[in-house]
């Protein structure tokens, strides 16, 4: 016969644990992602970098790239704040998962709530700074580098998408919402 401590649910508090220290490594990720992007819009790179970036799809089949092209490339990506937006929107999520990840550690529910604001924003901010800069890519670059802009879309969604999904498992899952403070208790009212 089964009981109704049994059917019980009880807190899960190594959950949690794992995914703040998943989602502490990943913001160390991300900053340095959004870092380059802020660089790449106050800077830029030399020409010597843009050669050197630019040797191994320029020995792919197709239409190479130019400096020039390269160069025209950036500017239109600067002029639309491509790289801006994406290196703002992940630097931001990094900051959030940074302090997050921590209190979600200590299983404090504003720390699940903070790595899932964090992620959304990286998520909408990253994926919409990447297009942006894809948009100029299709314009401007040769066929390797048109595929590696187009590929960086999907790969910055993705893997905020995943960063998104790992951070709001807390907040969704009945064992791991449980474990959080402040804590909640079910009541079980028996049947008549």
């Amino acid at each position: 016969m089964i009981q109704a401590s049994d059917l019980e649910v009880r807190p899960d508090e190594k959950g949690p644990k794992n995914l703040a220290i998943l989602l502490f490594l990943s913001s160390l990720i991300v900053a340095g992602m959004g870092w380059q992007d802020w660089q790449l819009h106050h800077d830029g790179l030399s020409d010597q970098q843009i050669e050197t970036f630019l040797a191994t799809p320029n020995s792919q089949p197709g239409e190479p790239t130019t400096v020039e092209q390269y160069r025209d490339f950036e500017t239109d990506v600067r002029d639309n704040n491509g790289y801006l937006l994406r290196g703002v929107s992940l630097l931001l999520a990094s900051v959030c998962l940074l302090i997050g990840a921590p209190m979600l550690y200590r299983l404090q529910r504003n720390g699940a709530r903070l790595c899932t604001g964090g992620a959304l924003v990286g998520l909408v901010g990253g994926v919409a700074g990447s297009m942006t800069i894809n948009n100029a890519a299709q314009t401007y670059l040769g066929d390797a580098m048109k595929l590696t802009y187009e590929i960086w879309v999907y790969l910055c969604g993705t893997m905020m998408g995943l960063c998104f999904a790992v951070a709001a498992l807390p907040l969704l899952n009945v064992r791991a919402r449980l474990a959080l403070y402040p804590r909640v208790s079910l009541t079980h009212e028996e049947e008549e």
